[in-house]
């Protein structure tokens, strides 16, 4: 019995992944291992009618994939989109234990956009693609469309990256403004005892570096500044666990691959004290910012703020009322109409 339990558990490491087969006449559903500037990235692609429009979306971290949780909650896109799910370089499927930590560089995440979207405009035979990124990926977004603006149908920015300092000064005075109305002690002694963010390098934002930081978010979360309704990410844990196309050693090298890719690309000087106000103040395409209520991981104030200021052919800002940081998956019925909207009202310009 003993040694039955563990072979069932090496069968369950090791199973291998699928994605279901899509079965129209012009249907797509392939899983790839791209060659990416010279490393090995996962990237699956779906769609009912692979002449539809190219989607291509940017998850955040870095070293979060998005793919399971694109997979369970916004596969309807997959019926009016060629949907492009990518694992970015050592995050998730793209994990590599042999990946070094020069390569974990902000310049190189957009030189993989741009090769992604290069071979993607080849092998769709097409001219613009249609681009989404949250967080971290949304970061990635920006640079993208600011660099390559001619690739770009139009973009759409998700919990919105911004302004290092300014950014995190307003997480964390959410998060102790909560502290204190809730009068949890533990939370205003690690926070009293990080200080407020004093710069925008993450290595030295706080008195005990980037662990407070670490634990600042921590906090946030517990606080109801990261999830509507939730303080921890038990059921997303659980749905990329159970997804077709992730198996639980999967599940393994996403936290191996998040911790490592998060861990120090904070070293990389391109990745602190960044400023889209001064760096990015105008763009070429039309720009859409969605934002839940109750994010303060990336505070939606300064993203109404930022969409104010930019200069672009058009602009929207747009709230979802029951979401924090990821509407793309809080409210993801609201979230797939308002991409299928985006696309339709830019699609002829």
């Amino acid at each position: 019995m003993k040694n039955a339990i563990i072979v069932f558990i090496v069968l369950v490491l090791a199973s291998c992944t699928s994605t279901k087969k899509i079965r129209t006449n012009n249907g797509i559903s392939e899983i790839q291992y791209l060659d990416i500037n010279n490393t090995k990235q996962y990237v699956l692609i779906r769609g009912k009618d692979k002449s539809n429009p190219v989607l291509l979306f940017l998850h955040g971290g870095p070293g979060a994939s998005a793919t399971a949780l694109l997979r369970k909650f916004n596969n309807e896109l997959e019926d009016h989109f060629t949907l492009v799910y990518w694992d970015q370089r050592n995050a998730g499927k793209s994990f590599s234990k042999k990946t070094s930590k020069e390569e974990i560089k902000v310049k190189k995440y957009i030189q993989d956009v741009d090769s992604l979207v290069e071979y993607l405009k080849r092998r769709f035979e097409v001219n613009k693609i249609f681009l989404v990124g949250h967080s971290w990926g949304a970061r990635l977004g920006l640079y993208s469309v600011q660099r390559h603006p001619e690739n770009y149908i139009a973009y759409v920015g998700v919990g919105q990256e911004l302004a290092a300092y300014e950014g995190e000064l307003l997480s964390y005075q959410y998060t102790l403004e909560k502290a204190k109305e809730k009068n949890n002690v533990k939370a205003l002694g690690d926070l009293e005892k990080s200080g407020s963010p004093q710069s925008g390098d993450f290595t030295k934002m706080y008195k005990n570096g980037f662990w407070g930081l670490v634990k600042q978010k921590d906090w946030l979360l517990k606080m109801g500044g990261e999830r509507y309704g939730k303080t921890n990410y038990t059921d997303w844990i659980f749905s990329i666990w159970f997804s077709r196309e992730y198996s639980f050693a999967d599940l393994i090298r996403y936290g191996k691959a998040s911790g490592f890719s998060a861990g120090n690309i904070i070293y990389d000087p391109d990745f602190n004290d960044f400023d889209f106000f001064k760096e990015i103040p105008e763009v070429k395409i039309p720009v859409f910012f969605i934002s839940g209520t109750y994010d303060y991981n990336t505070p939606w104030e300064l993203v109404q703020r930022y969409t104010s200021a930019l200069k672009a052919p058009h602009k929207e800002f747009i709230k979802f009322e029951k979401s924090g940081h990821s509407p793309v998956f809080e409210e993801p019925e609201k979230f797939n109409k308002e991409i299928i909207r985006i696309y339709n009202s830019v699609k002829d310009k």
